[in-house]
C-alpha cells in the first residue's frame, strides 16, 4: 500500500506531524509513506524510519503559473497512491489530494475545497492541541504521539563534532529569539537581558540559534557579550539546528518551531507568548515546561499567527515580559 501525506505548512507544523506519520505507518501495517513538504524543510525529517519518500514542494516556483502546479500534480498521480491524508488545510493541499488519484482522501471539514475529501473530520480552531487535531484524521484524537526526530547513525559523528568543537563540553541553554511573525517575537533587548543574566548567574553558556534571516536579531541579543556566547545563527542545517536543541539543558523561545523540536527531545522549555495564546494548541510538550505571557490584555490573541505590527500600537504582550523572571524559570527547570 502507498500512502501520501501532505504537510506544506510551516516548519513547526511539520515537526508536530511526525508522531502522526508513525501512527499512520502502524495503523496501515507498514505501508510506503510519501510526504509532501515545503522546499527547505526536508532535512528535519532525515532518518525518519516511517517515511519512504520526501517530496519537495517549491511554493515560489508553483506560484509562477498554473502549469507548474498541474505538472507537479501529474507527478504525484503517477505514483499511484491508495490513501491521501491532508493535515494541511489550504485550498492547494486539497487540490493536490484530489489530483493524486487516491481513492481515499482524508482531510479537515474546515479546509479549503473540503468537498474533494472522501472522509472529513472537524478541526476545532481552539481548545485542543495541534497533535490531537492531527489524530482526529485517524479517529484517535485522545491518543496522540509526541513529535519524533531522528539522527541517522552516519550523521552523528559530524553532529557531535560540530557542537563539541564549539562548546568544549560546556552545559548550555539555547536562546531562540526569532519568529517568522514580528508580533510573536519578544524584543531582542529583552533576550539580551536574559543572556546576560544567564552569564552572570549560572554555569550555563547561552547558545543562540536561528536561520540566516535571524542573524541581525542574534547580533542584537549578543551585543557586548560576544565572547561569552556561542552563536550558531545562520550556520546550521535544520538537522544540526535540532541536534543542538536536543543536547541543551534548556531552551527559551518564542512561540515558533523550536518549541516543537524541544518537545521531541523532552528539553526543559520556557515559551514566550505574545500575540498568540496557548489555546490555539501549539504549546510545548516537554515534561518540564513553562509559558510566559501577559494576562489581562483584551487584545490577545490578535491572530492565529500574530502579524507584522501590534494592531493596538502598544505591544504590551511582549514589552511587559519580565526577562529576569524568565531567566530564573529556565534555570529552575534546567537544574
Amino acid at each position: 500500500m502507498k500512502i501520501l501525506i501532505i504537510q506544506t505548512a510551516f516548519l513547526g507544523d511539520l515537526v508536530l506531524t511526525t508522531g502522526f506519520i508513525r501512527r499512520v505507518y502502524e495503523k496501515h501495517n507498514s505501508p510506503q509513506i510519501s510526504i509532501i513538504v515545503n522546499k527547505g524543510t526536508e532535512d528535519i525529517l532525515k532518518g525518519n524510519p516511517y517515511i519512504s519518500e520526501i517530496i519537495s514542494f517549491d511554493k515560489k516556483k508553483i506560484k509562477k503559473g498554473f502549469t507548474g502546479f498541474m505538472n507537479f500534480c501529474k507527478e504525484i498521480y503517477q505514483r499511484k497512491f491508495s490513501i491521501c491524508y491532508s493535515p494541511h488545510f489550504s485550498h492547494r493541499s486539497s487540490l493536490i489530494s484530489f489530483f493524486s488519484g487516491a481513492k481515499t482522501r482524508i482531510g479537515y471539514r474546515e479546509s479549503g475545497f473540503s468537498a474533494f475529501h472522501t472522509q472529513k473530520f472537524s478541526r476545532p480552531r481552539m481548545g485542543m492541541h495541534e497533535i490531537n487535531k492531527l489524530f482526529k484524521l485517524l479517529g484517535e484524537e485522545d491518543k496522540p504521539y509526541k513529535p519524533e526526530l531522528y539522527f541517522p547513525e552516519e550523521d552523528l559523528k559530524h553532529l557531535e563534532k560540530k557542537v563539541s568543537s564549539s562548546l568544549h563540553g560546556k552545559k548550555y541553554i539555547v536562546i531562540a529569539a526569532s519568529s517568522i511573525w514580528e508580533t510573536k517575537r519578544m524584543p531582542a533587548f529583552k533576550f539580551r537581558e536574559i543572556t546576560k543574566y544567564l552569564i552572570d548567574n549560572s554555569q550555563y553558556t547561552p547558545v543562540l540559534i536561528g536561520s540566516p534571516a535571524d542573524v541581525g536579531i542574534s547580533n542584537e541579543v549578543k551585543e557586548g557579550l560576544e565572547d561569552q556566547v556561542i552563536d550558531f545563527t545562520g550556520k546550521t542545517t535544520l538537522q544540526e539546528f535540532s541536534y543542538i536543541i536536543s543536547k541543551a539543558s534548556g531552551i527559551i523561545t518564542n512561540d515558533s518551531s523550536p518549541v516543537h523540536i524541544s518537545s521531541a527531545f523532552d528539553i526543559p522549555t520556557v515559551t514566550v507568548f505574545g500575540a498568540t495564546v496557548q489555546d490555539f494548541g501549539y504549546t510545548n510538550l516537554s515534561t518540564k515546561t513553562f509559558v510566559s505571557e501577559i494576562h489581562g490584555l483584551d487584545c490577545r490573541p490578535c491572530g492565529i499567527h500574530g502579524g507584522k505590527i501590534c494592531p493596538e500600537k502598544h505591544f504590551k504582550c511582549m514589552l511587559e515580559q519580565d526577562p529576569i523572571a524568565i531567566s530564573r524559570k529556565i534555570l529552575e527547570l534546567a537544574n
